[in-house]
């Protein structure tokens, strides 16, 4: 049994980040009841079973209707926490907002997950992980210098505010066990990304981050952490920051260590080349199958498919194979309590399963 083996969690409206949180609550064990539509909106909310739809039970309600948001409140009050991820005002409109599913449950924890907030001028306008992005300030500090921003697929808002959607809401449940009330969990994708930039603001207040893409430690702007062509044309990533390991880099790579301090800027353009040339003159498996490549941080940078096949990767086992699909495995590891495996599936429609176990009335909810 998963740690949170004893939390059974409602999920409404599995788009985006909800469905993020909901699968990591699934993976550590919790019982995840996710309401869908009796008909998909659209093929942008697949219910894959390994994917980010997985370890999920199914349950089909039209929560227009008296029936469905009766047996959607029931299960609410079955349940340790809900979790939603519509814009703000919609679960209230549909008569399942904090308010509704609280007073069936008052230890029921209600989290939600918006791109801006439930409060501020911004929180009912529309947008994608780029706009949380862009008015966090992130953004603007992501790419080269002299190069257009570079968004990072989906991974910070989204992911990054799935995450904290969850450690709230995990948080807010243990808090509950012990005052017996529970609460609002206002999370969003704008506030993770705030929150994940900390180390760039504390660098920002010693004085050791300039606001200028490219040109700072760890945003491509120094030599001796960045990302160097191979005489085969493809790439390893080189993170000699610590002097040990900028003399090991220098020594695999055949530089002399005599030159210029590192750490003054600007010498980063002629150390830039040195790397660059010494780098061009092998293939990326020469580099990285070198006995020092380990010592120097230099590392493959590798297609997701090669990723799987990495021996670290394997070793961790952090990715599975399903017929044809490859996908993350969950994590992290527990010493004692194990995740749920990927191979296991709730299977179809789980409505009837659930509003019995639940003693909840099906009827008019399942036609009869």
């Amino acid at each position: 049994m998963g740690p949170l083996h004893e939390l059974r969690i409602l999920e409404i409206g599995g788009r985006g980040p909800v469905r993020f949180s909901g699968m990591l609550l699934a993976d550590l064990g919790a019982e995840v009841i996710s309401i869908h539509r009796p008909r998909p909106v659209d093929d942008i909310t697949p219910l894959g079973d390994i994917g980010l739809g997985r370890g999920r039970r199914k349950v089909s309600l039209d929560l227009r209707t008296p029936e469905g948001r009766q047996a959607a409140l029931a299960i609410a009050s079955h349940s340790d926490a809900v979790i939603e991820g519509f814009l703000p005002g919609v679960t209230e409109k549909l008569g399942l907002g904090p308010a509704e599913c609280m007073a069936t449950n008052p230890r029921l924890v209600y989290g939600r997950i918006t791109g801006w907030g439930q409060t501020g001028p911004l929180a009912n306008q529309p947008g994608h992980d780029i706009n949380f992005l862009a008015v966090s300030g992130v953004l603007s500090l992501l790419g080269r210098a002299g190069a257009l921003p570079a968004p990072p697929m989906n991974l910070l808002a989204d992911g990054g505010g799935a995450m904290l959607l969850t450690l709230g809401v995990t948080a807010a449940v243990l808090e509950a066990r012990s005052s017996g009330v529970g609460q609002t969990v206002d999370a969003s994708m704008l506030d993770s990304d705030a929150l994940l930039s900390t180390m760039t603001h504390e660098m920002r207040n010693e004085g050791r981050w300039v606001d200028h893409r490219g040109s700072n430690l760890n945003d491509s702007g120094a030599p001796f952490y960045d990302v160097y062509p191979t005489a085969d044309r493809r790439l390893i990533a080189v993170g000699a920051v610590e002097e040990q390991y900028w003399n090991c880099l220098l020594t695999v790579l055949g530089i002399p260590d005599t030159g210029p301090d590192r750490w003054d800027r600007a010498t980063w353009p002629l150390w830039r080349g040195r790397l660059a040339t010494a780098v061009s003159q092998r293939t990326q498996s020469e580099w990285c199958s070198h006995p020092g490549a380990a010592s120097a941080c230099i590392s493959p940078v590798l297609t997701p498919a090669e990723a799987a096949d990495h021996p670290q990767n394997q070793a961790r086992r952090n990715f599975t194979r399903i017929g044809t699909s490859l996908i993350p495995s969950p994590a992290p590891q527990f010493s004692r309590t194990a995740l749920r495996s990927l191979h296991h599936t709730w299977g179809t429609d789980q409505t009837s399963q659930v509003l019995g176990e639940l003693g909840i009335d099906a009827t008019g909810i399942l036609g009869e």
